[in-house]
């Protein structure tokens, strides 16, 4: 039988040096997240409020995420550094199962550089700065694609059910898991091993063991609509396809900013020599099997309508291992020294910048952080403001303003309440905390642009203040308040 595995685990220095590696870029993260003054994203607001009532679904996103943030905050309490500080943890465990993976497809020293690779690639940088659902995700795949790659040589139940658990797992954290299917069934068509592992008896534990795991997220979804599932197909935006070649390239230059330029040209030089040599290590296709899917995806999606930079990001797993060892080919190893560098050089400027965001400002990358800033000003504004009337509620018609004020307001005795102007929810807070019609005095807090719209179901409005932060450098953002009564419904 042809061996998968070129180096085996031989090598502990490397081990420990990458061990060593990841606690101390783990550590620095998690110090910046400490004394960094930008406030909590509006969807990391969204996910703590979602934490503070457990479940198995959500309306947007299945509830791993809401479920992290809960042990965290039951533990630790409500600061903002609480509700991110498992991001840059999961990330480092994810960086030493890519080591796994990378020495048991090459060698212990391809698996340290890919875990360093993995551990710095900008969209690793910026994502460990916040909390979202990839952080889980990634995890999640990462494990998932070591499990099978180890059930493909070794016999016996164990890979296979980590594989199931993994793949379970990272379906409640983001649905992109169901990528992993995907490159499953193309690594049966090019690797036989893969294929009698998918096609027997093991292959149904993994299928068998992941559906349970999700189970009460479907459940969950179908007592209430499905709306998750119809939340992804809104994102895909398919019923406004634009068609655009543009929007294709900005996406795949995008990709650039994602897993860095080198490590981007030493991973389409892997597929390129993969898909010309006639002779290939299984654990290599294996790889590619599962690198590919998710990027040629969202590539034809961003020709369709969009895609966010982040949306192919399960892909760079197996595709760091991969290309890292042919960046180890160039120059007698100096690209993956200059990548290494390159990613290295972003994410300290990242810690700088999150750690000191003046800095930014001066910069000129000022405008990144704008939906990190301004809020907690509001929400003492809003906290005031309620306390001066007798409201019954605190409204607002933008989702991400009523994540914040849920946070930032939390300390006003009013409820925060969701207006819409559609019978049907269109977010988590539309379908749970909607404004009922017939509040009788209500504290709004709405946009200018949109303002018209929502104080038009009151009979009567009176602007009470112009809350105006500054946020981005030289951006403002502007939020008014209005004192209205008898609120008629959408």
């Amino acid at each position: 039988m042809t061996e998968l595995v070129r180096g085996l685990p031989k090598d502990r220095r490397d081990f420990r040096v990458v061990l060593a590696c990841v606690a101390a870029i783990t550590l620095a993260r998690m110090i910046v997240l400490v004394v960094t003054p930008l406030e909590l994203h509006p969807d990391e607001a969204q996910y703590w409020w979602w934490a503070q009532t457990p479940a198995f679904g959500y309306f947007s996103k299945p509830p791993m995420v809401a479920w992290i943030i809960w042990g965290e905050t039951s533990l630790l309490g409500n600061a903002e550094w609480v509700v991110r500080i498992a991001s840059p943890l999961l990330h480092g465990m994810t960086a030493l199962v890519v080591f796994a993976l990378g020495r048991r497809v090459y060698d212990s020293r391809i698996g340290l550089l890919s875990a360093l690779a993995y551990l710095t690639t900008p969209g690793v940088s910026y994502s460990s700065s916040l909390l979202s659902t990839d952080v889980p995700l990634l995890l999640c795949w990462a494990v998932a694609v070591h499990a099978f790659v180890r059930g493909l040589d070794e016999p016996g139940w164990r890979w296979p059910l980590l594989c199931g658990v993994a793949l379970g797992l990272g379906l409640l954290s983001k649905y992109a898991m169901i990528y992993f299917f995907i490159g499953a069934a193309i690594s049966a068509l090019i690797v036989p091993r893969a294929r009698a592992l998918i096609v027997g008896s093991r292959g149904a534990a993994i299928l068998a063991t992941s559906l349970l795991l999700v189970a009460p997220n479907i459940w969950w979804n179908a007592q209430h609509g499905f709306p998750t599932l119809t939340h992804v197909g809104v994102n895909a935006d398919w019923e406004h396809a634009r068609y655009s070649l543009l929007s294709a390239a900005g996406f795949f230059f995008g990709q650039l900013g994602v897993f860095g330029p080198l490590l981007m040209a030493g991973y389409l030089m892997a597929m390129w020599r993969l898909a010309r040599n006639s002779v290939r290590m299984e654990g290599e296709l294996v790889l590619a099997a599962f690198s590919v899917p998710p990027l040629a995806l969202m590539l034809a999606q961003s020709f369709i309508a969009t895609a966010n930079a982040n949306w192919a990001a399960t892909a760079y797993v197996a595709a760091t291992p991969l290309a890292t060892r042919e960046l180890a080919r160039w120059w007698q190893g100096r690209a993956v020294f200059a990548s290494s560098v390159l990613n290295g050089l972003a994410m300290i400027a990242l810690w700088i910048v999150v750690a000191e965001p003046a800095a930014a400002d001066r910069t000129g990358f000022g405008n990144a952080f704008k939906r990190e800033e301004g809020w907690r000003s509001l929400g003492a504004q809003v906290v005031r403001q309620a306390a001066a009337g007798h409201y019954d509620a605190i409204a607002s018609d933008n989702r991400s303003m009523i994540a914040e004020l849920l946070y930032y307001a939390r300390a006003s005795s009013v409820p925060i309440r969701a207006w819409s102007g559609d019978p049907r929810p269109r977010d988590h807070f539309q379908m749970t905390i909607p404004l009922q019609p017939g509040t009788a005095r209500v504290l709004l807090a709405v946009e200018p642009r949109g303002a018209g719209a929502v104080t038009a179901t009151f009979d009567s409005v009176v602007l009470l203040d112009r809350v105006v932060v500054a946020v981005g450098g030289r951006h403002q953002r502007v939020t008014q308040l209005y004192d209205a009564r008898n609120y008629r419904g959408p």
